[in-house]
């Protein structure tokens, strides 16, 4: 039996074609006249337009196709998914990823037929055009006002504001530093041109490590002359304008790629002589860069011999935990090893966790796998222990679709009332039916939300389970395996332990 989703989608202020009820029963008759068998499930969103696809049934319907709920999505026209093509053609992606068929019964479109597939085909160039097209004009744009000194909008850089300058007629935008936080920038460029790694200027001034190595990369800061303009070339910038002292504008500098992540070392990264103030003076700025060029090529810190769980361990104050050694060896010349808050290393008041000793937390650690390996429920339990089970989530599910239901005969009813009525009474209900859409869309909202819970509570009972794989097959081999492969390996299955004291600590797994 195939599943198919019927999508129906009608503005009451705008059009004036077939009603949602008739587009449904149309694409069922679609179906019922062809040979197989069809389980149907409507989504139906009256009252939004087709200008983008931020309806809330639409929207559920994609979450459910995505989880391959069903085989065929239907619509009457192709218009009742979305009024531009590039909207379409990103659902017509995502569908096409997941093996979903869409099928318009008034137009004959079917990537199934030869017919249906040449549309597809020509739709998809006029779209990819169109993507090209809009892509190219932005980048142009953007490039334009970057050759100008001014800037081409977004969050400005750590350290400046964006301010608004009329010229004539017009208002420009450009750069400005903020004085107050001037400093800061000049502290992050000095420490590092000195040597100090990311991580412990990250510490002293209590900002994010990636935000100062981004702030440390941003040609933004830097003054503009001959060797600054020699570092970028060699780092892969193209530098446009005139050197004149003051600071750049990078373009293309982390573009994003097609999954979404942004790149690095991008080949088309440019650099434009600007108008606003540099903070940093060439010298500094490619020190700087050099010390993070010379840290990026060194040999990634070595391998602890002290414990497997190296770099896992977080206290409860949220800090690191670092190993260290007891102060004495003990009777038998053993000198112990234990894990102390990094936080209280620096600041011994601002936390009163004890130390923990590694080799009892190791061996409560592999305990406690062991009996995850042998008893999959126990281990289910310790993932999922403050979670709803699958039959509350349907009860709750089918509640809401109740609700909804009934609120749709309401909306149904009084329609049908709206033409018997005077203008002062057709009011009155027109503002009880958009009342009551409002509360069908709270509700929709509430549904898609449940049912994503579901879908994701059952795509993680199914990691759990390669998880528990993982688990049983890792101390198979654990007695054979080097520190490094330990390390190595528990890393994969353990995100993070985090210490709780008095003997307590909870896993958090790599699910």
């Amino acid at each position: 039996m195939k599943k198919v989703a019927i999508y129906s989608r009608k503005s009451r202020e705008t059009d004036k074609g077939e009603s949602i009820n008739n587009q449904i029963q149309m694409c069922k008759n679609y179906f019922l006249n062809k040979d197989g068998d069809y389980e149907f499930e409507v989504f139906q969103d009256e009252g939004f337009s087709g200008g983008n696809t931020n309806r809330p049934q639409f929207q559920r319907m994609m979450m459910l196709a995505k989880n391959k709920k069903f085989d065929i999505i239907a619509c009457y026209k192709i218009d009742r998914i979305a009024r531009n093509i590039v909207d379409f053609m990103n659902t017509y992606d995502i569908l096409e990823k997941h093996n979903v068929r869409l099928v318009s019964i008034t137009e004959g479109f079917d990537p199934s037929t030869p017919v249906g597939m040449m549309m597809m085909t020509i739709m998809a160039g006029f779209a990819e055009m169109e993507r090209m097209n809009i892509a190219q004009r932005i980048k142009d744009n953007m490039l334009e006002l970057a050759k100008l000194g001014r800037w081409s909008g977004g969050t400005p850089p750590t350290g400046y504001r964006s301010v608004k300058i009329t010229e004539g007629s017009k208002k420009r935008v450009y750069l400005e530093v903020i004085p107050e936080k001037k400093y800061i920038i000049e502290k992050i460029f000095n420490l590092a041109s000195e040597g100090y790694t990311l991580s412990s200027i990250s510490k002293m001034l209590n900002i994010p490590s990636k935000t100062i190595q981004n702030i440390i990369r941003n040609p933004v800061y830097c003054k503009s002359d001959e060797r600054s303009k020699l570092y970028l070339e060699k780092f892969g910038y193209t530098v446009m304008g005139e050197l004149n002292g003051k600071g750049y504008l990078p373009y293309n500098r982390r573009p994003r790629k097609k999954d979404g992540k942004k790149e690095y070392n991008f080949k088309d990264m440019l650099a434009t002589v600007s108008i606003h103030e540099g903070i940093i003076d060439s010298k500094t700025w490619v020190k700087a860069n050099l010390e993070l060029d010379s840290r990026a090529i060194e040999a990634r810190p070595r391998t602890s011999q002290k414990t497997f769980l190296a770099h896992l361990v977080k206290c409860k104050c949220g800090s690191g935990m670092f190993v260290n050694a007891g102060s004495r060896p003990n009777k038998n010349g053993i000198v112990k090893y234990y894990f102390q808050c990094s936080a209280k290393k620096y600041n011994p008041g601002s936390c009163d966790a004890k130390r923990i000793e590694i080799s009892k937390l190791e061996s409560d650690i592999l305990e406690l796998l062991k009996g995850f390996a042998e008893n999959e429920t126990s281990f289910s339990r310790y993932l999922y222990s403050n979670t709803l089970n699958e039959y509350d989530i349907d009860k709750e599910i089918e509640n809401i679709k109740s609700i909804i239901k009934k609120y749709n005969k309401d909306i149904e009813s009084l329609t049908n009332k709206l033409i018997l009525l005077n203008d002062n009474a057709a009011i009155i209900v027109a503002d009880k039916i958009n009342s009551i859409s409002n509360e069908i869309s709270k509700q929709n909202e509430i549904l898609l939300k449940l049912e994503t819970k579901k879908l994701n509570d059952k795509k993680n009972v199914k990691d759990a389970r390669i998880l528990r794989k993982g688990i049983i097959s890792l101390l198979l081999a654990w007695d054979k395996l080097s520190m490094e492969d330990k390390q190595i390996s528990i890393r994969q299955i353990i995100k993070k332990i985090q210490w709780l004291g008095e003997d307590n600590f909870k896993i958090y797994f790599n699910i």
